[in-house]
């Protein structure tokens, strides 16, 4: 893959950045001049043989985001706003106008951390996002918090909310004064009573980077040079691998699911909390697919064992997290063999590969039937 700088992105991106421009002026995305132009590695075509209208109830499949239908950004048949920003960088509009920004970090354009380039502007994330109410980390690692320093000088008031442990190597790398901001720590299992919706966490844990083996502590480097332990060190690496899972309902009945712990390839993992998500039915699944969701192979992915476990969710849309390890087209052939395994089972999802800088917009009708769109003009 070519290493693009972020200003050599942009120049590639420019069809995306006219696109936010046609936006603010009242003119409606048609998707397709985006998904050429924001992705320059997307590679291969995939036919998707389940694509289909995005309100079929009772059927699985993968939407077609380069033809979904319109709607204008203040419809007020939308019940919940969506962005995608890059890694794990979504925002959520509730229907009373309030945002939730998820993991505010923009791609590092000369790492090798990230595959694909997918962050849609050169602003800082404070100035970026809609808005800035509420802030909520799913857990303390770089690629999650690096903006989140930009998100409070813009939004001072904004409250964050983040696993308990986390705080202390967020506080200290991002260099955030605590005692200056609303910053809430999430307990083990708890909730939240925000402007338009409760927020419900509960936390599990980080996903193995490699096949779990039989080994040691790396007792150097979480040590002083005399030898004495770095307890700070140790905690840090420690508690930036807790996860805060969330389900969002807000004031009008939609519900969010947004499960940001993974399934590993191999069937195993930290999905012990059935409770929280097997038929829970939710009108929006996130579902993480970074790290080892996939037998450890990312262009051949065995997609069953999550396939399976996103099926026990019985959700109505699903959006994938993370993705930045992915082209569009890797997606939408996952998401196609999501709604294979959904199927069978009985499970009606809609899949959606979302494009970086897009706004989408969910409806519910009083069947509880979801709807996907494009959303045109936005302030």
């Amino acid at each position: 893959m070519k290493e693009l700088s972020r200003r050599e992105f942009l120049k590639v991106s420019g069809a995306s950045m006219l696109a936010a421009a046609a936006a603010t002026t009242g003119v409606a995305l048609t998707g397709r001049a985006v998904a050429e132009t924001v992705d320059p590695n997307e590679g291969e075509k995939v036919e998707i043989k389940n694509n289909f209208e995005p309100t079929v109830p009772g059927v699985a499949g993968v939407l077609d985001r380069k033809n979904l239908p319109t709607k204008d950004w203040d419809d007020p048949d939308i019940k919940l706003k969506v962005r995608w920003s890059g890694v794990n960088f979504y925002e959520f509009v509730l229907p009373n106008g309030n945002t939730i920004i998820m993991d505010p970090y923009w791609d590092d354009p000369n790492g090798t951390h990230n595959e694909y380039k997918y962050t849609p502007t050169d602003l800082p994330g404070g100035k970026w996002v809609h808005g800035g109410e509420y802030c909520v980390l799913t857990h303390g690692h770089a690629d999650h918090t690096g903006e989140l320093h930009s998100v409070l000088e813009e939004y001072p008031l904004c409250q964050v909310i983040c696993p308990q442990g986390t705080l202390p190597s967020v506080v200290w790398r991002e260099k955030i004064n605590y005692a200056a901001h609303y910053i809430s720590e999430a307990g083990a299992h708890d909730l939240f009573q925000l402007h338009g919706c409760t927020l419900e966490t509960i936390r599990s844990n980080h996903n193995c980077s490699k096949r779990p083996v039989s080994d040691t502590l790396d007792v150097e480097k979480y040590s002083n040079p005399d030898g004495t332990p770095n307890f700070y060190k140790l905690y840090a690496w420690i508690y930036e691998r807790e996860i805060m899972n969330m389900k969002i309902t807000t004031d009008d009945g939609f519900t969010v699911l947004l499960w940001n712990s993974e399934m590993q390839g191999d069937g195993y993992g930290f999905e012990t909390r059935p409770y929280f998500y097997q038929n829970s039915n939710p009108d929006l699944f996130m579902y993480q697919v970074a790290g080892a969701s996939f037998d450890y192979d990312r262009r051949n992915p065995n997609c069953k064992h999550m396939g399976e476990w996103i099926a026990s969710v019985k959700a109505k849309t699903a959006l994938p997290e993370h993705q930045q390890h992915f082209a569009y087209s890797e997606l939408d052939a996952m998401g196609d063999k999501f709604a294979d395994i959904c199927n069978a089972k009985g499970v009606g999802t809609s899949f959606l590969t979302p494009e970086t800088g897009i706004w989408y917009g969910y409806t519910k009708d009083a069947d509880g039937n979801v709807g996907v769109y494009l959303l045109g003009k936005h302030d």
